[in-house]
């Protein structure tokens, strides 16, 4: 029985507002996304929804509904009263959703056992079936009409809109052109199937039209007199779809249940779901970034390359997918015929393949597989936000934005700081500033900024009225090189910190501490010490731990002496998963055994690769005087972690080739997702100031990591 009709509270909402999260699939091992489209005065009301679920083309991601429109005409809808207010579930479906694949791994159950599920626990969605409606383009088509057929008891409509079919991909009791001969119930489905006349799924369709039509079930079967099995026709048409899912639903809302009135993710299906993101506000763009895959050696592209692109010209080592070449066509960019563009899924097959090659993305498509381009333009240099540019021309206007500044975290990750030694004498000469300028402006644009600093200060440093446990000590006056590069973070889990006492530790203690910084992976006693770094900026939530695996027994800290958090798989074990379930992003630091190499030893990729097994996203090294390489590694989780053994250097006096390089590695952290990793290559000048490596520096240099052996 159909429940009574309700009245919307009033607000002041025209628009509603698009959302986008993530789940863990255990059928699929595959972080999988799915977008949602909320409507306006959904935060002010405590009103229960329907749904529609909408598939997209084997070519395009949960975004392509939203490209297409649907925001813009849902709204519309409902602001002149045509439509009843909706909630439109749009799934990512990854690799799975275009595998012929029918067994236990296949995209249906993925849809119909945990993201269905999580997607109505996680919003105020009506689950009644005549409140459910279930849809795609081509290959999301064939999904939707196989999904409704099958499952006629879940779902009051279904709609193939330019629906490929034919009857051999699939087996008979999955396949939608035999179901609709002999599946029982569908009937009860109101059945909506169109093409533009010159589309080359039309032979499917039609047999599926004179399958339905002898079977005598009803439905509706457009089509129109001009169309290609493309963006274009389906944009023009997305209305018509839209207005026959909810032609039932006037007055179809109904108020929440108790345990739905809160969005609560459905654990129970291995959820990793963000936090719901907030009301879009003033200032997002739709944002397109120049990317390379990780392993390219090329690190910059100038603004003007980019406005060339924008202009319409060509561009030798430009490549794009359908769908972003698509969406820029989209926000009128004439792009030049020249442009190769290549099917979504081959994409980055191209670009490893021929590693000099870049592309365009949206931001949403961004992972640590790709990196982020830095955009040169009158000689100063942008990192992911080049949107920030003057007249940066890949920067959009939008209804529905997928990008906003203020929901990005940057966080600079550098390796060992000793103002110590030779370094002490040239910062005697020369001054903190001279030290320090040189990565100021760089460091300077992220929201935090690391360093593992493993030298305490020491009031009469190096001269001591006692004998100092080690050789390390910094002058006073130098530690106001911190406050002047805006060092955020300390890790404390160094080998030196205590070389000239525990006072001393302590007095640097209060030096942080009195200066805003803070700390991590060391401290006053083993409990302090452990306590992990929790960051909250910009809606997202980082994790930080570090230890020390490597000692002496001096420098780790135990319940008569502060010092740095002991590397303890016991604890490690207990804490790393909860942190990983409670946070974001979690980041790993630690001190290692130091060894002369570029490549680390079998102990070092056994313990580094533990620690991701425990649900580290990002592990870094903080001992190597020398640089070491990269990994991309595939934990238990099934999930992916970036692993790098050792950033290198940062201030310390050792003037050798290797141990005069190093990285400092960028983390974006977006809408809780870990967006990409920013490479960041410098030298260190007269033992004390670190720079930016020029262009030719930096090839070379990224030449030899990343052909390293096991460097990637």
């Amino acid at each position: 029985m159909a429940a009574p009709s309700l009245s919307v509270p009033v607000c002041a909402e025209t628009a509603g507002r698009v959302e986008r999260n993530s789940y863990r699939s255990q059928i699929a091992e595959t972080n999988m996304y799915y977008s949602v489209y909320l409507p306006p005065c959904y935060d002010q009301t405590s009103t229960r929804y329907p749904v529609i679920y909408l598939m997209h083309g084997s070519n395009e991601d949960d975004g392509q509904w939203v490209r297409l429109g649907l925001p813009e005409v849902l709204d519309a809808g409902v602001a002149d009263g045509t439509m009843p207010p909706v909630i439109a579930i749009m799934p990512f479906g990854e690799w799975i959703a275009n595998e012929n694949r029918f067994d236990r791994v296949s995209w249906a159950n993925v849809f119909l056992e945990e993201l269905m599920p999580l997607a109505e626990q996680s919003y105020r969605i009506d689950t009644r079936r005549e409140t459910r409606a279930i849809g795609g383009i081509s290959r999301g088509g064939f999904w939707a009409l196989q999904l409704a057929f099958r499952h006629p008891d879940l779902f009051s409509a279904v709609g193939g809109h330019s629906a490929f079919l034919d009857d051999y991909h699939a087996p008979p009791e999955f396949n939608p052109l035999r179901l609709a001969t002999s599946a029982p119930g569908i009937d009860r489905l109101r059945i909506w199937l169109d093409r533009g006349k010159d589309d080359y799924a039309a032979p499917g369709l039609d047999l599926m039209d004179e399958r339905l039509k002898e079977r005598g079930v009803p439905y509706q079967y457009t089509v129109y007199p001009e169309g290609h099995h493309y963006l274009t026709y389906w944009k023009q048409h997305v209305a018509d779809y839209l207005r026959f899912y909810v032609e039932d639903w006037q007055g179809q809302t109904r108020p929440a249940l108790p345990l739905l009135a809160t969005n609560t993710p459905n654990v129970s299906v291995g959820a990793t779901r963000a936090s719901l993101l907030p009301t879009p506000q003033p200032g997002g763009v739709y944002l397109f970034l120049p990317v390379v895959v990780f392993p390219s050696l090329q690190t910059t592209i100038p603004a003007d390359t980019l406005r060339l692109i924008a202009a319409g010209g060509a561009a030798d080592k430009l490549v794009l997918d359908e769908s972003a070449a698509a969406a820029l066509q989209g926000y009128g960019v004439a792009l030049s015929p020249a442009i190769q563009i290549v099917p979504l899924d081959a994409l980055y097959n191209v670009l490893w393949r021929d590693r000099t090659r870049y592309t365009l993305l949206p931001v949403e498509r961004l992972s640590p597989r790709y990196r982020a381009l830095r955009v040169t333009d009158a000689g100063d240099v942008y990192g992911l936000h080049p949107f920030d540019m003057e007249l940066y021309p890949f920067a959009f206007d939008s209804s529905t934005p997928n990008f906003y500044r203020d929901r990005l975290t940057r966080l600079v990750l550098s390796g060992v700081t000793a103002l110590t030694r030779n370094t002490t004498d040239a910062l005697d000469t020369h001054g903190v500033e001279w030290a320090g300028e040189a990565i100021k402006p760089y460091v300077d644009r992220a929201d935090f900024f690391h360093t593992s600093n493993e030298v305490s200060i020491y009031p009469t440093c190096p001269f001591s009225n006692e004998t100092p446990l080690g050789a390390f000590c910094s002058k006073p006056e130098h530690f106001a090189l911190f406050p002047y590069i805006g060092l955020d973070i300390v890790e404390l889990t160094g080998n030196h910190n205590n070389d000239y006492g525990y006072d001393a530790y302590r007095e640097t203690l209060r030096f942080y501490q009195d200066n805003g910084i803070r700390t991590v992976g060391g401290g006053e006693t083993p409990e302090t010490a452990r306590q992990p770094l929790i960051i909250e900026h910009n809606g997202n939530t980082i994790a930080m731990v570090a230890c020390n695996w490597a000692g002496p027994y001096y420098a780790v800290t135990s319940d008569i002496r502060p010092g740095a958090a002991a590397c303890d798989w016991d604890w490690l074990r207990t804490t790393l998963p909860d942190l990983a379930a409670t946070s974001d992003l979690l980041i790993v630091t630690m001190q290692h055994w130091e060894y002369e190499e570029y490549v680390p030893t079998d102990q070092q990729r056994a313990d580094f690769r533990g620690m991701a097994d425990l649900g580290a996203d990002v592990v870094i090294g903080t001992q190597a005087h020398k640089p070491q390489v990269f990994e991309f590694y595939n934990r238990a989780q099934g999930e992916q972690a970036f692993l790098h053994y050792g950033l290198g250097n940062l201030f310390f006096d050792q003037p050798f080739w290797g141990n005069m390089r190093f990285f400092m590695d960028q983390v974006f952290v977006y809408e809780g997702r870990l967006l990409g990793i920013e490479l960041f290559t410098g030298i260190i000048d007269d033992l004390a100031r670190p720079r930016p490596m020029t262009a030719e520096e930096e090839f070379n240099f990224l030449a030899f990591m990343l052909n390293t052996q096991g460097g990637y």
